[in-house]
């Protein structure tokens, strides 16, 4: 009874187990053309206390915190992506400004280490907050300060400090949109001219072809690195994310799972990783009797509820027409669990577009020593079978029954 791949294409049913249904209506729907709602521009009529709400405001809004979910999962990525060159370039700050100790003294040391303890201790605790934007966004906005600092104690605007004020500018548009690179832009300005021209008025007659020349680098940085992201951020996004839903997409998936292969493995030490592998319960039937505009919507609003249930760091993938899949970092059996159960309520309780949906999850943990990717999935597909053929609507760890 063994399915073909771990994950498959649109509204295909379980190998042994039919979910078609030759009833007329979908149970749980409401007595509504439901598909109707999704006529463009269509007057909104006033509506009895009795009657549901449109889909289609709750759809859109839906669709946009996904999108907003992914921008944060792309910060997350960026920022542990970036974290050892901004290693080398605290190293590098500091080697040079020792080398030119003797002349300018040495109180750029308190404002460097600072800088490297404020994004350590953002590094910590991103993963584990509910807005780790802000903690980013904290370390990132003391850096231009510090550097403000080491600036005024290292000869202000005959500082060899001054153009490091361009390193803040260049990572701007990795960690910003377009409105807070503004304001990051500004920001820097701001703090340059506090270090230079308002500490000492003399300095633009004094060194004013200097800084001309620090300040337009620091713009041409913002502008030139704004760009350049912008561009990547395009690509990636259609490359790794579903149109439909705002979910990362099986490309996506294929390289979290490379960067997982062969990975320490410990429950005990909390290096373990689990894996959920969840499936709409009879979904073929709402695209059959309501329509796929009213599929798409059911999708996009699950996909959104399963996203607002999950913990900051976990990763979550549409990788069939109804299947998902979602990936816990450092998640133990009993958290894993746990966190299926919260994903099940959830969309049971939902019912996007007056709709009564269930999802059947089969959930697998990393065995000990290193991650078998290959392995977790063959696991999870196996007790999401499993959690199909007893009846769906229910959790299954590697196949067994989960009492919750």
């Amino acid at each position: 009874m063994g399915r073909k791949r771990p994950y498959g294409g649109r509204n295909r049913p379980v190998d042994g187990i039919d979910d078609s249904d030759s009833s007329p209506r979908l149970a749980g729907a409401d007595d509504r053309n439901v598909s109707s709602v999704f006529t463009p521009r269509r007057p909104v009529s006033r509506r009895t206390a009795a009657e549901p709400s449109p889909a289609l405001p709750q759809s859109m809004e839906s669709l946009a915190a996904i999108h907003e979910d992914a921008r944060r999962e792309r910060l997350l990525d960026m920022e542990r992506r970036i974290r050892p060159y901004r290693a080398a370039c605290f190293a590098i700050l500091a080697v040079a400004l020792a080398s030119a100790g003797p002349q300018v003294g040495w109180g750029w040391i308190v404002p460097l280490v600072l800088g490297f303890l404020g994004f350590a201790v953002a590094d910590r605790f991103m993963l584990r907050s509910e807005r780790p934007e802000l903690w980013i966004a904290g370390a990132w906005g003391a850096l231009p300060l510090l550097l403000a600092g080491a600036v005024i104690s290292t000869g202000g605007a005959d500082s060899p400090a001054l153009v490091w004020f361009a390193l803040p500018a260049i990572s701007l548009g990795v960690r910003f949109d377009p409105r807070g690179m503004i304001f990051g832009t500004a920001y820097i300005v701001a703090l340059f001219l506090l270090s230079t021209v308002v500490i000492d008025q003399n300095a633009i007659v004094e060194h004013g072809q200097t800084l001309t020349a620090a300040l337009a680098l620091i713009l041409s940085a913002v502008i030139l690195s704004g760009a350049l992201v912008e561009s990547d951020r395009t690509h990636r996004r259609r490359s790794t994310l579903d149109p439909l839903t705002g979910l990362f997409n099986r490309n996506a998936l294929e390289q979290r799972l490379e960067e997982l292969e062969g990975q320490p493995c410990s429950e005990a030490e909390g290096l373990s990783h689990a894996l959920l592998l969840c499936d709409l319960d009879h979904f073929k039937r709402v695209n059959d009797q309501l329509g796929h505009a009213a599929g798409d919507a059911v999708l996009q609003d699950v996909a959104y509820v399963m996203r607002a249930a999950l913990r900051a760091g976990d990763s979550i993938y549409r990788v069939g027409g109804e299947e998902i899949l979602v990936i816990l970092p450092g998640a133990g059996r009993e958290e894993a669990v746990e966190i299926a159960e919260r994903l099940r309520g959830a969309v049971r309780e939902r019912r996007p577009v007056g709709v009564g949906v269930t999802v059947s999850i089969g959930v697998a943990v990393s065995m000990p020593e290193a991650v078998d990717t290959g392995d977790l999935i063959a696991r999870a597909d196996s007790a999401l079978y499993a959690a199909k053929a007893g009846g769906r609507d229910t959790i299954r760890v590697d196949s067994e029954p989960v009492s919750v």
